[in-house]
């Protein structure tokens, strides 16, 4: 073994209190930035679950209609304008072969095209707004997840069959097996049959939302034969910005991504992240405030011990090798113990608030804790920590101790 790290190890071994406090410190302040990290990491990820989970992560709708320019006869060019909301509804044709190209791209998970609008259902004199949507067959639950959800009855969709929520349901006094009588914003009615209820623990959704087969939607919505938009889910929901611009190069329409509508969430999860730096950066801060003062007591504490060694001949490199071996091992093996610590704190914290229907009490993720780069940065940390007692201790004089 070589000669400074036999000595580093002798220092450590020798000052058993000392060498537990320290490395009790290191442990803490690691337990603090996992502890940090998983929290804030979880939150992000409960928060971005809770927005998006029932959202596609990307959306693509026919393009918005533009004014067209006129031009008279005698050359004078006039614009003519369009009132929003009175314009003929759009819609996507020849929207079979978009939904398989879009199938084939790598990093998709499920595609489904619909067909949505407006609309009132009627029971007795109950009378609710709903927004009524036309899956694919097969694919009602690709966006949303109605098939987990369902409280009573099925979530397979057959014609003229409807999905409501348990809020709609309850507001209406309804049940499965009961029919619903829809008014479409274009004027067409339809008596639909309610196949099943639905509970997806989002209240818009339970409250104002319904679902139908796609051929029922078209009919009640005047767009036979197409859709209204192709909603896509992906595998990496923060690539959703990227995979707009390619399908909206691909297939000419207008792709919208969830990163893009939800901009307060994104600013949100930032200054969370920051808020969790400013604590990590603390932690560490902490880490070497206290190896640099133990390490630097040590060198003085050592001083007659030192001059000593130096008198025989051991280098000033040596005795800073010696000190930057202490800070090492120091800051691994310490920052080893407050990950493992950390990770069953984290642990513990998600099972004891675990709540008896399953969920997060606290939207704590022991494995978001980022250990790997917890006890880099302790390590790097606690080494550059000891570069000052270093220089103090090889700058010891053996002329001087010697002599006193």
């Amino acid at each position: 073994m070589p000669f400074e790290l036999s000595v580093a190890l002798r220092y450590i071994r020798s000052g058993r209190l000392q060498t537990l406090l320290i490395f009790s410190g290191v442990a803490v302040g690691i337990v603090v930035f996992t502890f940090m990290a998983a929290l804030i990491n979880g939150l992000a990820v409960s928060l971005t679950n809770n927005v998006i989970g029932n959202l596609a992560h990307v959306r693509l709708e026919p393009l918005p209609q533009e004014p067209r320019t006129l031009t008279t006869s005698d050359g004078v060019r006039a614009l003519v304008a369009v009132q929003r909301g009175n314009e003929a509804r759009t819609s996507i044709t020849g929207w079979r072969n978009v939904a398989q190209m879009i199938d084939r791209l790598p990093g998709v998970t499920a595609s489904a095209a619909s067909v949505s609008g407006s609309g009132f259902i009627q029971r007795g004199e109950q009378i609710l707004p709903v927004s009524l949507t036309g899956y694919e067959p097969g694919k009602e639950s690709a966006m949303i997840d109605l098939a987990s959800g369902i409280v009573r009855g099925s979530a397979s969709l057959g014609p003229g069959d409807v999905l409501i929520g348990i809020t709609m349901a309850e507001d209406l006094g309804v049940t499965t097996g009961q029919r619903l009588r829809f008014q479409s914003d274009r004027g067409r009615e339809r008596a639909l049959l309610i196949k099943g209820i639905f509970d997806v623990r989002s209240a818009s959704v339970n409250e104002r939302l319904a679902f139908t087969d796609l051929g029922t939607a078209q009919s009640l919505f005047d767009v036979v034969g197409s859709v209204s938009r192709i909603e896509v889910k992906l595998q990496d929901i923060f690539s959703a910005p990227a995979v707009a611009e390619q399908l909206r190069g691909m297939t000419g329409l207008d792709a919208v991504d969830w990163i893009a509508e939800n901009a307060r969430l994104q600013d949100a999860l930032s200054a969370q992240g920051r808020t969790g730096d400013l604590v990590k950066f603390f932690a560490i801060l902490l880490i070497i405030i206290a190896v640099a003062s133990q390490l630097l007591l040590s060198a003085l504490r050592r001083k007659a011990e030192i001059g000593i060694m130096r008198s025989m001949g051991v280098t000033r490199a040596s005795v800073t090798w010696i000190f930057l071996c202490q800070g090492l091992f120091i800051g691994l093996f310490g920052s080893l113990l407050g990950a493992a610590l950390g990770y069953g704190f984290s642990n513990f914290l998600a099972i004891v608030t675990l709540r008896p229907d399953g969920t997060q009490g606290l939207p704590i993720d022991p494995a978001l804790g980022e250990y790997g780069l917890a006890i880099s940065i302790a390590t790097v940390a606690s080494t550059l920590a000891a570069i000052l007692p270093a220089r103090v201790a090889s700058s010891t004089d053996p002329v001087e101790v010697i002599a006193a």
